[in-house]
């Protein structure tokens, strides 16, 4: 497993035809009087053929300093981020493993590589708008995450059941 900046030469609209973006969700935590509350609520997150050639589209639009984990040619995970800092911190606006390789360190990996981007930035922290899935946030809070103190409010209105959280970036 390699982790690459992306650029034309290592990425195409088609580099996540293999990616399965595929999880059951059970449990979901939400904000209720103050405090992290684990609540029932199962759903299913997946991308189809269409929504893979989106996210493709999106990483090449250049709007974004994107880095992807490789298995040979394979993308087997993914994380963009917006070069503009917003308040000191470095936005995290996607960030996926595929499916199949879950559990083997690439996220934490891309989390390093993201970490190393926001301190050559200058950033203070990273922030993320979280999906509330019990595993997302356990990730996230494993990776040093807390709820943001300062919420952008255009994340948290457009996502209003996900979790607004940041890491200090040293």
């Amino acid at each position: 497993m390699e982790i690459k900046l992306i650029d034309s030469n290592n990425f195409t609209r088609d580099s996540l035809k293999d990616f399965r973006r595929y999880q059951e969700v059970k449990n979901v935590y939400r904000l209720q009087n103050g405090n992290l509350t684990l609540i029932y609520h199962p759903f299913t997150e997946d991308w189809d053929a269409a929504r893979r050639i989106e996210k493709a589209e999106d990483i090449l639009s250049w709007q974004y300093v994107t880095y992807c984990a490789f298995d040979g040619n394979r993308v087997v995970g993914e994380i963009m981020l917006i070069p503009k800092l917003n308040k000191g911190r470095l936005i995290i606006d996607s960030f996926h493993v595929s499916e199949d390789y879950r559990r083997r360190g690439i996220g934490r990996a891309l989390f390093e590589t993201a970490r190393q981007e926001a301190l050559k930035m200058g950033a203070h922290a990273l922030y993320a708008s979280c999906c509330s899935s019990e595993e997302t946030i356990n990730f996230y809070s494993a990776m040093g995450f807390r709820l943001s103190s300062d919420p952008i409010p255009s994340y948290a209105e457009s996502e209003p059941c996900d979790l607004q959280m940041e890491c200090m970036t040293s």
